[in-house]
This record gives structure tokens, C-alpha cells and sequence, in this order.
């Protein structure tokens, strides 16, 4: 399977997470329905797993720098955070899946994940923007990490997953 993500704006997300008050809420990756965003580029792949993976030497933890180029129409665009997706494919051509190029028609079981940024990015046009991910593994959780570099920089979000993670 591979997951994909793609910078959006989403103002009303972005402000029920933000009514938190804390970090906490800011470095948690939310499963929802994605209402009243702006795509603002192109979905880009991020990590790609195969399974079964029977090799004890080869690590699930992964890292991806990106670059997004914001549609010069747009003019300039807020970037509130990023959406993600999967496709898999769970046997020789039966395949399911979320991006939405090659969403699974009538699925309705599955939602995008949605990783803010705790400080909204302003994107003018022909200015990439870059973002980096990391899938981290620790002995007893997974977590994911990641900042926007470009064009500025923000901080590190769920370092050493100290916000959000998942159980072993």
C-alpha cells in the first residue's frame, strides 16, 4: 500500500483544533471527512509498504522531504495542513483505496487522515512549498512526525510522538 498527501486549506478544521488551546491537539493526526477544503496541489506520494515483509532487516520507518507547487491561479493560498490518503493493493488487481484520483467508487468506510500545522503557511504563487514526514518506531509505538520547511520554516510537530501515536 502507498500513502499519499496534498496541502490543503481548511479553515474550520483548522479552527476547531485550534480552540484547544494547546499543542497537544496540533500534533494529532485526525481521520475525518474532509468538508469545505481547498486542494491547493497535486496528492504526492509519501511511503510505500509491502506486505507481508518477512526480512527482520528491513525497518518500517520511513522518511520523505516533498515539494509542492501551489496553482499559480490561486493567487496566494493558507496552508492549514495536510490531507492524506492510501491506495493498496490487496490482491494481484483488487485494489481499495482513498486518493482521490483513483478513490474506490461508493466507499465510504475509509477518511482521509488530516495533520495541521500549527501555524498556518501563506504560499505566494510560483514559491514551492516543502514539506517533510517521518514514520518513527519505537519499541512499544509508531508515531508520525513532520514540520514545512519552505517557505518558512515550521516547528518539528509530535516529536518523538509526545502528542499522538499508535500502540504495538
Amino acid at each position: 500500500y502507498t500513502s499519499f498527501i496534498q496541502p490543503v486549506t481548511a479553515s474550520k478544521l483548522y479552527n476547531d483544533i485550534k480552540s484547544h488551546k494547546d499543542l497537544v491537539h496540533f500534533e494529532t493526526a485526525y481521520v475525518a471527512k474532509l468538508h469545505r477544503i481547498a486542494r491547493l496541489a497535486p496528492t504526492q506520494c509519501v511511503f510505500t509498504f509491502i506486505h507481508p515483509e518477512h526480512s527482520t532487516k528491513n525497518s518500517n520507518q520511513r522518511y520523505k522531504k516533498l515539494r509542492f507547487d501551489i496553482s499559480p491561479d490561486t493567487g496566494s493560498a493558507i496552508v492549514h495542513g495536510f490531507a492524506g490518503y492510501f491506495d493498496a493493493t490487496l490482491y494481484k488487481d483488487v485494489h481499495l483505496g482513498i486518493e482521490p484520483s483513483t478513490s474506490t467508487p461508493n466507499m465510504f468506510s475509509w477518511f482521509p487522515i488530516f495533520f495541521p500545522l500549527r501555524t498556518p503557511v501563506c504560499v505566494k504563487p510560483n514559491t514551492p512549498l516543502e514539506v517533510h514526514f517521518w514514520r518513527c518506531c519505537g519499541s512499544i509505538k509508531v508515531w508520525y512526525e513532520w514540520c514545512v520547511t519552505s517557505p518558512s520554516a515550521s516547528p518539528m510537530h509530535n516529536s518523538n510522538g509526545r502528542s499522538h501515536w499508535v500502540g504495538l
